[in-house]
């Protein structure tokens, strides 16, 4: 069907471009936005500890968030009580948020910790570190244990924290840009306000703007709410931007005095605020065109308006009610098809392909041989368990052996059958995720695989 849209689509096409003959047709340029995406390399490691931070600057009062990401290899478990024991002073921990576990791939999943941290008011200026923190882990498999250890990372605690937001980066000539300039301060940080009053935002036109200042505990915090707009382009830069702002300041206690002078020296220090990028959406052309005067209205002959408008538009519509009535004709034939009744599997049928399996195996030299034959097994084993037990063959392949047994909704297997069946599937999972193919536990699953074979033989007349 897709050729009957693609032919529906080049007849209105040519449809459209031959009913009016002189028609001008603009391409409009498209700028496209190449993206970086950065991404974190798994190792083979069981389990792995990445965090992640929204700022590495800090003022007291003021909360960090640090995001941790908990990532582990299937068949670990994690001791998760770890999260709540981390020691991160100096920073305190004002909360912790642990997401749920979730599928990072088909080897690992992972879940999500955030980490609210601050820092206490009596500390000085200066760079701190979060330390690292461990989290204990227990292979399922071969019952080992082990540890995991994050990186630490490096906090700059600032007396000042400065930071400008706009409301839109995309405008056109003469819109309003909404540019809100935040300064944050302990009290002892004294803001030059001359050149505060100075700040040049060219090539952008300052049109008004609001002062606010509030004032909580020890933190003085300032919002300039400018209203900026351009009028004109300039020929040298096509994409314009807010340029970059820089707040003077200087500490209240950092006065020096001159012995010789008997005078005191400020030092001033200075916070930065990055530049920020904004696209013109140009509507008109650059190039000057001449204006014309008005002309009158144009009239079309009687043959001219039939050879352009009347013929075409009758032709294609012919060809789209022939091209609707073959999309009818195809999904009646689609529809009034006989759908084939799905066949499900019984016992005797998976039971026949386990015992080919069983039948098949022959302990090899090659170790991707005796693996291939080692998956055999256990996936015919499962499905032919599950028939009996009432589950699917994907729900029996997927969970793990502690919890296999437990969905035996028909309550048809045996004790003594059901702790050989557990026996049998261990050592298959020890096998399966073990480096090593051992003879000796092979010929003890062909054995078990025999033995339940036979226990369950019988349960097979009762199955419907």
């Amino acid at each position: 069907m897709k050729y009957i849209f693609i032919s529906l689509f080049m007849i209105t096409l040519f449809l459209g471009t031959n009913s009016i003959p002189l028609q001008a047709q603009e391409q409009w340029p498209a700028q496209e936005f190449a993206e970086t995406e950065q991404t974190l390399l798994l190792t083979d490691k069981p389990l792995e500890i990445w965090t992640f931070i929204n700022d590495y600057r800090l003022i007291t009062g003021r909360v960090l968030h640090v995001t941790v990401q908990i990532i582990w290899k299937l068949g670990i478990t994690v001791n998760l009580e770890d999260i709540r024991k981390a020691d991160l002073r100096p920073f305190t921990i004002e909360s912790i948020t642990i997401g749920e576990r979730q599928i990072f791939d088909n080897e690992h999943d992972y879940l999500i910790v955030t980490y609210a941290l601050s820092l206490p008011p009596d500390l000085k200026d200066g760079i701190y570190s979060i330390p690292s923190f461990s989290l204990s882990y227990t292979n399922e498999v071969d019952k080992t244990e082990g540890k995991a250890v994050s990186s630490p990372i490096a906090i700059r605690k600032t007396p000042i924290l400065v930071e400008g937001k706009v409301d839109k980066d995309v405008i056109s000539i003469g819109d309003r840009i909404t540019y809100t300039l935040t300064i944050r301060h302990e009290k002892n940080v004294k803001l030059l306000w001359e050149n505060i009053e100075k700040l040049n935002f060219s090539p952008f036109e300052i049109v008004s703007k609001h002062l606010e200042k509030q004032t909580k505990g020890n933190i003085n915090k300032i919002v300039i709410t400018y209203t900026l707009a351009m009028f004109e382009l300039g020929e040298k830069k096509k994409v314009p931007e807010i340029p970059m702002l820089s707040i003077l300041y200087y500490l209240e206690n950092d006065t020096r005095y001159n012995r010789k002078t008997d005078t005191a020296a400020i030092e001033t220090k200075e916070a930065k605020i990055s530049p920020v990028p904004i696209v013109m959406n140009s509507l008109l052309k650059t190039v000057d065109v001449p204006l014309e005067g008005i002309k009158g209205p144009l009239y079309l002959s009687k043959k001219f308006a039939c050879f352009y408008g009347y013929l075409p538009i009758g032709m294609g519509t012919v060809f789209l009610l022939f091209l609707g009535g073959l999309f009818v004709q195809s999904r009646a034939k689609r529809f009034s098809a006989v759908k084939p009744a799905l066949v499900s599997e019984t016992p005797q049928i998976t039971r026949q392909r386990l015992k080919d399996a069983l039948a098949s195996f022959r302990y090899s030299s090659e170790d991707s041989e005796n693996r291939n034959n080692i998956h055999d097994i256990d996936k015919a084993l499962r499905i032919y368990l599950g028939t009996l037990m009432g589950i699917s063959g994907e729900t029996a392949q997927s969970v793990t052996t502690s919890q296999f047994l437990s969905y035996n909704t028909r309550q048809t297997l045996p004790e003594e059958t059901s702790a050989i069946i557990q026996t049998v599937l261990k050592q298959l999972d020890l096998l399966i995720f073990g480096r090593q193919i051992d003879k000796e536990i092979m010929d003890n699953i062909v054995q078990g695989a025999d033995e339940i074979i036979r226990k369950t033989a019988h349960l097979q007349n009762n199955w419907e």
